[in-house]
């Protein structure tokens, strides 16, 4: 018990300073550079690359992401899902404008390109989809969760469709990925606050997660890619789950 406090007691403010110090060269880089895209890419990969040492984050990988630009669409337990999907080349997400207010990582989140969409107005959302688009078409892969929100599972929520018909009209490929975490709990649910939240689960000396990368498709039809991409997730969600499971009964006894 006094090793989890001691830990969260440096882990949670460590990201936040450590969110702060990237915030701040993305912003430099920026300024002196211009929005160089590589530059800004290979920033956030040391990003996510210390966030997993400070946090005790342990990531076992299965499959492979594409050399080519892809709509990368996982499943959404938490909110360090995002830094699960280091991408090859320079990507862009798609989050939820509630988030561009957050002190540093709304910042940081900003400053990367992220494309804010409030789901409430239907003016933002054709705006995000021009958006999408535009991203696609100048070499960038796109990291969206089209659950919408968190959610506990194992089983996933429904997909929102619109990503998947801007696939098909444009041509662009999807590559679905599934993410599962050794703790569920670790899921952000509910009431939960930011902070009470991460203090309770961030104290563990290890955070496990398994992450498996699916086939990259294209097709023609918005539907079909919606439920081949949402079929296959789902279906790893739960074999990861049932590996976890077994793993976490076998460590009991």
């Amino acid at each position: 018990m006094i090793a989890r406090f001691l830990r969260s007691s440096y882990r949670i403010p460590g990201f936040l300073f450590l969110s702060l110090g990237y915030t701040l060269a993305l912003g430099i880089s920026q300024v002196l550079f211009g929005k160089d895209r590589n530059r800004i890419h290979r920033i956030m990969l040391r990003f996510f690359r210390d966030v997993y040492r400070l946090m005790g984050i342990r990531v076992f990988v299965e499959g492979e992401l594409p050399e080519e630009p892809s709509i990368l669409m996982g499943n959404h337990r938490s909110y360090v899902d995002a830094v699960m999907i280091p991408a090859k080349n320079p990507v862009v997400f798609v989050g939820r404008v509630e988030s561009k207010s957050w002190p540093i990582i709304g910042w940081g989140a900003s400053l990367l390109g992220t494309i804010w969409v409030d789901r409430s107005s239907k003016e933002s959302r054709k705006q995000t989809r021009e958006s999408v688009k535009n991203r696609l078409e100048n070499g960038y892969s796109i990291v969206i969760f089209p659950e919408g929100t968190t959610y506990l599972g194992p089983e996933l929520l429904e997909y929102r469709p619109s990503m998947f018909y801007i696939s098909a009209e444009g041509g662009f490929p999807i590559t679905p990925i599934a993410i599962e975490y050794k703790d569920p709990n670790i899921a952000w649910v509910g009431q939960a606050q930011f902070i009470p939240h991460a203090w309770k689960h961030f104290g563990a000396r290890h955070i496990d997660v398994k992450v498996s990368y699916g086939p990259t498709t294209c097709l023609p039809d918005g539907g079909e890619m919606l439920t081949k991409t949402r079929d296959w997730t789902e279906k790893e969600v739960l074999r990861l789950r049932a590996e976890w499971d077994a793993q976490i009964e076998k460590e009991s006894t």
